[in-house]
């Protein structure tokens, strides 16, 4: 059992006004407990956190993020050759709705048998991936689990 962790979590995570930013706590805070098993990124989707997050909220948020991932114990998947070109091959399939980024994970997640995948982007990834959490997930929580979760600040 395991998780790989996409973009727009880590994003909205660090962004207090994002839309999906309780999503993002509350699949983070069950993330680090462990409720889906080993937890993961890639270090492509590091790459375009910190660039979304630099553009947008500044370099102090990019220094939160790493300091964030430093301490979380979340596993950084490096993309290499084989993977690359699998990515690629996926990306020209469906340049329409794929970036690398995107592409590079679906493949991982293949390749891994990684469960659940935390995102916020249906539209790459439907169809890619059996089990996708993000969008909804604050609101499907119970009273008592949503106010724990408000609670929450690892930033």
């Amino acid at each position: 059992m395991a998780i790989l962790i996409d973009t727009g979590v880590f994003y909205a995570l660090l962004d207090r006004e994002d839309v999906n930013h309780l999503d993002a706590v509350a699949v983070m805070a069950h993330t680090l407990e462990g409720k889906f098993g080993k937890a993961y990124t890639t270090d492509y989707v590091i790459l375009e956190t910190t660039l979304l997050l630099r553009s947008r909220l500044g370099a102090e948020a990019v220094k939160a993020m790493i300091d964030f991932l430093n301490r979380s114990g979340i596993s950084i998947l490096v993309i290499d050759e084989p993977i690359f070109r699998k990515a690629i091959g996926l990306l020209i399939e469906m340049p329409e709705r794929l970036s690398l980024c995107d592409a590079a994970s679906a493949v991982l997640i293949k390749e891994l048998n990684i469960r659940t995948l935390a995102s916020f982007d249906l539209r790459s990834f439907s169809g890619l991936v059996a089990n996708i959490i993000g969008k909804g997930y604050y609101a499907s929580l119970s009273d008592e689990e949503k106010k724990r979760v408000e609670q929450l600040s690892w930033l």
